[in-house]
C-alpha cells in the first residue's frame, strides 16, 4: 500500500462476459447515453466498488464520515473518442492528497476502465487547530520570507506522511519560491536551480511535516525566418515583425512562443526582472542560444498539437516563455551556469564552454522538450518531484523528449536514445534510455536505490534509469522482424498514463498498471492488439516493474 493508498485498476478488456463489472450500465445503456459524463461516471464509481473487483479498494467510513468523490475534469481522449473522468476522494468535505479515481467511458457512458488510488485517514481530527494564516507564517519563515508568502492561499489536505506511517491533517501551500536554499551548502559545481516547493503543515501543531520540490532540472505581422543555432544548423521559426522598422523579435504569435535575453543577469537576485527583454534583430545575426530556445519550443508545440492533438502545454494555447543567457547567484563561474531549469511560468537556459564559446543549454532539442515537458506533467498528473514519483516524473520527461527529437526518423532502429550529448565538447551524454548502466544508472529494479531527500530529491535522476529501460523495451519491441509500434503511438500510450491514470504520488507500479489500461483502450480496434497490449507488460516486467505476488 504504496504511500498509504490503496489501489485498483480494471478494463473492460479483462473482464469475462457476464461479470458484474462488464454489464455495468448495460441495463440503462439507453439512459446512461442521456446523462452526462460526471453523472454517469459517479454511477459506474459506486457500481465498481460493489463488485468483488472493487470491494478490496472500497474506502471505509473514517470517524462515521463516508468517503465522497468530486469530480475534478473530464478529458476528452482524441485517439479513441472515450472520455476520461476523473474524482479526488474527500472526508469531511477534505481533499485526500495524492488520491485519484479515474473512469474512461465510450462515446455512450458505457463503462471502458476504471482506475482507482484511494486512501483512509483514519484516527485524524479533521479540524484544523491551526488557522490558514498561521500555517502560511510558519511556510514564509521555511522558507526564507520575513513578511509572508505572497499570494499563495492554504488548503486543507489529509496527508499521508510515510516517514512515520500515518495520516495527518495538513495544510498545503504550493509553488513558493524559495528566498534561502533548503540546504545548508551550496554544491561546489555550478548546477543550482531555482527552487519551488509545496510545503506541508500539520493544520493541528504547525509541525514542518514535509517540503515537495516542484522544481525540475532544465503593429506586427508573423514572418518566417532562418537563422543558425546553437550548433551551427541551419533552423526555420517565426518571428513578430514591425513593418513600419523592419524590426524584428522572437515571437510566434500562432503557438504562442515568447523568447528574451536575460543578457547573463542573475535569475536569482533579479528574479523580478524575468523574463527580460525579447531577443530582437537588429541587430543581425540572430543569437544563436536564442534561436535554439525559440525552434526547439517550436518543435514541442507542433509535437502537442499533432501527435497529442493538445494545445500547448496547459491544454488552452498557454505562453511558452524561454529565456537564454542566464546566471544563478553562488553557481556562477564567469558567465558559466551549467543548467536550465523550468519556472512555473517559464523556462530559463544557462551556458558553458564548449571549444572557448559559450553554448546556451537550449541547444539540445531532447533537453530543452524534456524541460517543456515537465510543464506537461505540472499542469496533469502533477507527480511529486521526490523519491519514485520524483523518478517517474523525470523519465516521463525524458520519454517525451527522446520521441520529440527522433519522430522525424521512422526507423526506430535508427533513433538516438541519447539525452545531452550537444552540452559539452566530449559528446557523453546525461543519459542513455538504452542503456542507463552507462551513465551509472540502474535499469532493474532489483538496483533501486534508496536515497536519502538531501541526495537529489531521493534519486530523481538516478532511479528514472529504471522507467526509462522500461519504455525503451517497449518502444524497440519487434513483431516478424518488424518494430510493432511507431512513434506516435507510443507517444499516445505514455501521454494517456500520463494525463488520466496517475496522481502526485504515483509510482512505477502506477504508471505500468496505467500504461496497460491506456493501451488497451488505444488499440482496442488494432489489429495487433494483443500483441501491442504483451508487449507494455513485458517491457515493464523486464526490468522488475511487477505487482506482488500474493
Amino acid at each position: 500500500m504504496a504511500k498509504g493508498m490503496k489501489s485498483s485498476a480494471v478494463h473492460r478488456d479483462e473482464l469475462g462476459a457476464g461479470t458484474v463489472l462488464e454489464s455495468i450500465g448495460a441495463e440503462t445503456a439507453e439512459s446512461a447515453a442521456e446523462l452526462d459524463p460526471e453523472r454517469a461516471a459517479l454511477q459506474i464509481l459506486r457500481s465498481f466498488v460493489g463488485t468483488s473487483e472493487g470491494a478490496a479498494v472500497a474506502p471505509s467510513d473514517v470517524g462515521g464520515s463516508h468517503a465522497e468523490f468530486k469530480s475534478v475534469g473530464i478529458d476528452k481522449i482524441p485517439f479513441t473518442g472515450n472520455s476520461v473522468v476523473k474524482f479526488r476522494q474527500y472526508y469531511y468535505k477534505v481533499p485526500v492528497y495524492g488520491s485519484l479515481v479515474t473512469v474512461e467511458l465510450s462515446g455512450q457512458n458505457q463503462f471502458v476502465s476504471i482506475n482507482t488510488s484511494v486512501g483512509e485517514p483514519a484516527n485524524v481530527d479533521p479540524v484544523a487547530k491551526l488557522s490558514p494564516a498561521k500555517a502560511l507564517q510558519v511556510v514564509a519563515k521555511w522558507a526564507g520570507y520575513e513578511r509572508g508568502v505572497p499570494g499563495q492561499p492554504a488548503r486543507l489536505n489529509f496527508y499521508f506522511d510515510a516517514e512515520h506511517s500515518r495520516w495527518r491533517l495538513v495544510y498545503i501551500v504550493e509553488d513558493v519560491q524559495r528566498r534561502k536554499p533548503s540546504r545548508s551548502a551550496q554544491p561546489a559545481a555550478p548546477t543550482g536551480v531555482p527552487e519551488f516547493s509545496d510545503f506541508v503543515v500539520d493544520a493541528h501543531t504547525g509541525e514542518k511535516v514535509a517540503e515537495l520540490p516542484r522544481t525540475q532540472t532544465m503593429a506586427e505581422t508573423s514572418v518566417e525566418a532562418q537563422a543558425a543555432d546553437s550548433l551551427g544548423r541551419p533552423r526555420t521559426f517565426f518571428v513578430a515583425t514591425d513593418s513600419s522598422t523592419n524590426e524584428s523579435r522572437l515571437f510566434d504569435a500562432l503557438r504562442n512562443i515568447h523568447t528574451h535575453n536575460f543578457e547573463f543577469r542573475d535569475a536569482r537576485l533579479q528574479f523580478g526582472s524575468l523574463p527580460g527583454k525579447y531577443v530582437g534583430n537588429p541587430p543581425s545575426p540572430w543569437d544563436s542560444g536564442a534561436v535554439s530556445a525559440h525552434a526547439n519550443s517550436t518543435e514541442v508545440v507542433d509535437f502537442l498539437k499533432t501527435v497529442l492533438m493538445r494545445n500547448g502545454l496547459d491544454g488552452m494555447g498557454g505562453k511558452i516563455v524561454s529565456s537564454v543567457n542566464c546566471t544563478w547567484f553562488g553557481e556562477t563561474f564567469g558567465r558559466e551556469w551549467r543548467n536550465a531549469a523550468r519556472l512555473p511560468n517559464q523556462m530559463i537556459y544557462g551556458q558553458r564552454l564548449v571549444d572557448g564559446e559559450l553554448r546556451s543549454y537550449a541547444a539540445s532539442l531532447e533537453v530543452v522538450a524534456h524541460e517543456l515537458l515537465h510543464g506537461l506533467t505540472d499542469h496533469t498528473a502533477r507527480l511529486e518531484y521526490v523519491f519514485e514519483s520524483g523518478a517517474l516524473n523525470e523519465s516521463y520527461s525524458d520519454i517525451f523528449g527522446i520521441i520529440v527529437a527522433n519522430r522525424s526518423e521512422p526507423d526506430i532502429g535508427q533513433w538516438n536514445w541519447e539525452i545531452g550529448e550537444d552540452l559539452n565538447a566530449t559528446g557523453i551524454p546525461l543519459r542513455d534510455m538504452s542503456d542507463p548502466t552507462r551513465r551509472n544508472q540502474p535499469a532493474h529494479m532489483n538496483d533501486y536505490r534508496e536515497l536519502s531527500e538531501d541526495e537529489d530529491h531521493g534519486g530523481v535522476h538516478i532511479n528514472s534509469g529504471i522507467h526509462n529501460k522500461a519504455a525503451h523495451n517497449i518502444i524497440v519491441t519487434k513483431q516478424d522482424g518488424q518494430f510493432l509500434f511507431n512513434a506516435v503511438e507510443v507517444a499516445r500510450v505514455f501521454y494517456m498514463t500520463l494525463t488520466s491514470q496517475l496522481s502526485r504520488t504515483s509510482g512505477f507500479l502506477d504508471s505500468r498498471r496505467g500504461a496497460l489500461q491506456s493501451a488497451r483502450s488505444l488499440f482496442s480496434n488494432d489489429a495487433n492488439k494483443d500483441a501491442k497490449i504483451a508487449a507494455v507488460d513485458a517491457g515493464f516486467a523486464a526490468v522488475g516493474i511487477v505487482d506482488a505476488v500474493a
